[in-house]
């Protein structure tokens, strides 16, 4: 079979035969390049789609980091709360067991009844040498054991204001005088309301001032335990006695401290001398007394009578 196609162009004849075998050479041509065309077609979209997921995978591995980190960061943070928990917990029962010997001493008690001077243990724990979990794990059971070493501290200290009641230290404890030495002092500013002297607005005072001389000594108005002293935001350098039966005395704007935490005072004992530290506009003693952890007038103690 043939077909002849016979076409003229500037005077000149054109002829152009197909025979069979190239009539089937032109759909053959046509599913060769079909092929092609969807071959590379495929082969971009596949790329695309590669290149889309490795991209997508990116973006997840930087979003997991980013939680991780978060959640590193978040854990940090709980393992220093917990380390300042440790701390600050170690802190009171190291001041508990100073306080529980001196008493001790003080009341001539047998040593072997309490274990105040039972060190510590060491509970530091080296950073990375495990996991945060398990370093949480740690600090949260020494947290739950210092509690427990503290309730037993408490009681003991508490077998100890017994103990010191007993032997007759009743007139020591009672709180009563004036908290200076010498004359020359008087009653400045006296509990309740009254306009501060900073910012002329009415506040409540909770304690009684007693201005006086700088250098005037300062003393402790009943027998007790030092459970502060040092220097306290308006308070200045202060002195805070624990007296057992929830009473409580401070005295502050101290020019200089003579006691220190830990120490059992006499009554009549300089534990300060007179200044004017702290949130103060000249040499007096702000005197506090506090009742079960609340400021009471502390008039009626400088005037009433020891025993």
């Amino acid at each position: 079979m043939s077909i002849t196609v016979i076409y003229s162009r500037e005077e000149t004849d054109h002829t152009f035969s197909f025979t069979k075998n190239r009539f089937l050479l032109i759909p053959l041509l046509f599913i060769i390049l079909f092929a092609a065309s969807t071959w590379f077609i495929q082969s971009h979209y596949k790329n695309q789609l590669a290149l889309f997921k490795i991209t997508a995978l990116n973006e997840h591995d930087i979003s997991k980091d980013k939680y991780l980190q978060l959640i590193k960061t978040q854990s940090d943070e709980k393992l220093i709360i917990l380390s300042e928990k440790v701390g600050k917990l170690e802190a009171t029962i190291g001041r508990l067991n100073m306080l529980g010997e001196r008493l001790i001493e003080k009341s001539k008690l047998p040593k072997e009844e309490f274990d105040f001077d039972i060190p510590l243990i060491d509970g530091k724990i080296e950073k990375g040498a495990e996991s945060d979990r398990f370093q949480s794990l740690l600090l949260l059971n020494r947290i739950e054991n210092m509690d427990l070493t503290l309730i037993k501290k408490e009681k003991q200290l508490k077998r100890l204001e017994i103990a010191l009641n007993n032997r007759h230290l009743s007139d020591e404890l009672f709180i009563s005088g004036r908290p200076v030495r010498g004359k020359g002092s008087w009653i400045s500013s006296l509990y309740g309301t009254r306009k501060d002297p900073f910012s002329g607005k009415m506040r409540r005072h909770k304690g009684v001032d007693i201005a006086g001389p700088t250098g005037m000594p300062l003393i402790a108005t009943a027998a007790g335990v030092v459970t502060e002293s040092g220097k306290r935001g308006g308070y200045g350098l202060m002195v805070e006695l624990h007296h057992g039966n929830g009473l409580v005395t401070r005295y502050a704007h101290a020019l200089e401290l003579t006691v220190r935490v830990g120490d059992v005072v006499s009554k009549g004992q300089q534990v300060a001398v007179m200044g004017s530290t702290g949130r103060s506009t000249g040499p007096h003693i702000h005197y506090e007394v506090l009742k079960n952890g609340r400021q009471v007038d502390p008039d009626y103690y400088i005037h009433r009578i020891a025993g």
